[in-house]
C-alpha cells in the first residue's frame, strides 16, 4: 500500500472518527439549549417584576395623598411596604436570573473542555501523520510511485496536512481563549450573585423595619387621633425649625471658618452616595405626591430607603457643622459643608458617629440612618429612610446633579 494511499484511508478514517460529535458531548449541548431556555424564562420572570414596579409608581403617583390623619398615614406606610415588596420581588428575580447564568455558563465551559480535547486528538493525528511523511525522503518518495504525477499528488498532501494542522492549532488556541473569557464571565457572575444576595438581606432587614413601623402607628387608636394631630404639629415645628437653623448655620460657620483661615473647603466634583440605593430612591427632589408637602412644602431632597442603623458615608470631604440629636422621635440631622458653597443634609438620623468642627473625608461614616416612625430621629417621616440634601449657596438643589 502507498504511502499516500495509507494516508487517505488511516489518517482521514481517523480524523474522521475524532471528527464527529460524541453522544456525550451531544448530550452536554442539549443540556445547555435546555438551560438557554430556562435562562429566557427567568429573564422574562425579571422583566415581568421590572414591569410590575414601573406600574406601581405610576399608579402610587396616584393614589398617594397627604398625611393628614391616622389612616392617611397608615395608608402611606402601607403603599411604601408594597413597593418594597416588590422590589424585593425584583431582586429575588435577579438572583434567579444570574444563578441560571451561572449554570449556563458552567455548562459552555464543560462543552468547550470537550471541544478542545476533540481538536486536540485531531491535532496529534496530523502531527503523527506529518512526522512518518517526513521520515522519507525526497528520492524514496518519486521511486515510490511510477509516475511523477501520483509522487507530486502525495507532496501536495503533505502540504495540505500542515495547512489544516495549523488551521487546528489556531481552532484549539481559539477555543483555550474562548474558555479563558466564560471563566471570567463566570467569576463575574459569581461576584455579582453574592451582591445580590446581601442586597436581599438588607431589602429584608428594611422591609421588616417598615412593617414594624406600621405596628407602632396601629397601636395609636382611633380615639387617639388627636395624639397623632398633635405629633404631627410638633413633627412640623421640629422640620420647620431644622429648616431655619440650617439656613442660619451655613452662613455663619462659613464666615467663621473664613476668619480662621479656612475660607476654602474642598470641592466636591461627584458625591458619592451616602448609603447603597438598594430600593432605588423612593421620592425624589420635589417629587409629586409627597405626603407632608402640605406641612413642610415641597420634598427638598431624595429619599433612598434603607435599613435603620445603616451606616451612613460622607460623599465628599468635608466640615461637619452642625450634628442636631433631638434626644426623642423628633428630626435629627447632620450638616456637612463643603467648597464652592456646596452643603449636604442628611436626615432621620438615628445615631451619630462624628462631632461638631471635624473634618470628615469621603467615604468616612459620619452616623447612622433612621426614619422608622416613632423611633429616635425619624420626625415626619412614613418608613426607613436617609433623606439626603444637596445645597448650594443654602439653597436646595436636586442631588441627582452631583451623583
Amino acid at each position: 500500500m502507498s504511502y499516500l494511499r495509507w494516508w487517505s484511508g488511516g489518517v482521514v478514517a481517523a480524523v474522521l472518527a475524532v471528527s464527529w460529535l460524541p453522544a456525550g458531548q451531544l448530550a452536554l449541548a442539549q443540556t445547555v439549549d435546555e438551560l438557554r431556555h430556562d435562562l429566557e424564562s427567568t429573564k422574562d420572570t425579571l422583566r415581568s417584576a421590572e414591569e410590575r414596579i414601573r406600574k406601581f409608581k405610576e399608579d402610587i403617583q396616584i393614589k398617594k395623598q397627604e398625611a393628614r390623619s391616622l389612616q392617611d398615614q397608615i395608608s402611606v406606610i402601607e403603599e411604601n411596604i408594597s413597593g418594597l415588596s416588590l422590589v424585593i420581588e425584583q431582586t429575588s428575580a435577579e438572583i434567579a436570573n444570574t444563578e441560571a447564568e451561572i449554570e449556563a455558563v458552567q455548562k459552555d465551559i464543560e462543552v468547550t473542555e470537550v471541544e478542545i480535547a476533540r481538536q486536540k486528538t485531531i491535532l496529534a493525528e496530523y502531527i503523527r501523520s506529518l512526522y512518518a511523511f517526513d521520515q522519507q525522503s525526497s528520492v524514496a518518495l518519486f521511486l515510490k510511485y511510477a509516475t511523477f504525477s501520483a509522487a507530486i499528488t502525495e507532496a501536495a498532501t503533505y502540504e495540505e496536512m500542515q495547512t489544516r494542522g495549523q488551521e487546528v492549532l489556531q481552532e484549539v488556541k481559539r477555543l483555550r481563549q474562548e474558555m479563558r473569557e466564560k471563566q471570567t464571565a463566570l467569576e463575574g457572575f459569581r461576584t455579582g450573585l453574592t451582591q445580590l444576595q446581601q442586597r436581599q438581606e438588607a431589602q429584608q432587614a428594611t422591609l421588616a423595619s417598615a412593617k414594624q413601623s406600621k405596628e407602632r402607628v396601629l397601636d395609636l387608636t382611633k380615639e387617639q387621633e388627636s395624639e397623632f394631630q398633635r405629633l404631627l404639629a410638633e413633627a412640623q415645628r421640629t422640620h420647620q425649625s431644622a429648616e431655619a437653623e440650617i439656613g442660619r448655620l451655613d452662613a455663619m460657620i462659613r464666615e467663621e471658618l473664613r476668619k480662621q483661615g479656612i475660607g476654602n473647603l474642598p470641592s466636591v466634583g461627584v458625591l458619592s452616595w451616602p448609603v447603597q440605593p438598594i430600593f432605588g430612591v423612593s421620592c425624589e427632589f420635589h417629587c409629586a405626591g409627597y405626603p407632608y408637602a402640605y406641612l413642610i412644602g415641597p420634598h427638598a431632597g431624595m429619599d433612598i430607603p434603607t435599613n435603620v442603623g445603616t451606616p451612613i458615608l460622607a460623599p465628599a470631604d468635608g466640615y461637619v457643622a452642625r450634628v442636631r440629636d433631638s434626644g426623642g422621635p423628633g428630626y435629627s440631622y447632620i450638616l456637612l459643608l463643603h467648597g464652592n458653597k456646596v452643603s449636604t443634609v442628611f436626615g432621620h438620623v438615628s445615631g451619630f458617629a462624628v462631632g461638631e468642627g471635624q473634618m470628615v473625608s469621603r467615604g468616612s461614616v459620619i452616623g447612622y440612618s433612621g426614619g422608622a416612625p416613632g423611633t429616635h430621629g425619624a420626625g415626619l417621616s412614613s418608613g426607613p429612610h436617609l433623606h439626603f440634601e444637596v445645597r448650594v449657596d443654602n439653597a436646595p438643589v436636586n442631588p441627582r446633579q452631583y451623583l
